[in-house]
């Protein structure tokens, strides 16, 4: 499982929709791997989503969770120049 590099400044509006097609690929390899291990997809869904509820709430109470500095959950690293390979507008 893989997470891709963002390819886009947290200002930009694509943002969240890059982030999400990103992590879907890695969820759909987590639920695939469970369905081998006997879980079915319902119930692997299921405890993703109580997971992740469970994940923001501890977030919101502790931001040192996700090392965010900024208590925004983006990301701090800086903005890629222009020059970036995969940077985008």
């Amino acid at each position: 499982m893989t997470i891709e590099a963002a390819k886009h400044r947290v200002s930009h509006p694509d943002r969240d929709l890059a982030c999400q097609e990103t992590v879907e690929s890695a969820l759909q390899d987590i639920i695939a791997d469970a369905n081998t291990k006997g879980w079915g997809t319902i119930e692997t869904i299921n405890a993703m989503e109580e997971v992740l509820r469970n994940l923001r709430l501890a977030y919101a109470e502790d931001f040192d969770l996700a090392k965010d500095e900024t208590g925004t959950g983006l990301s701090t690293e800086p903005e890629p120049s222009n020059d970036w390979p995969a940077a985008e507008p």
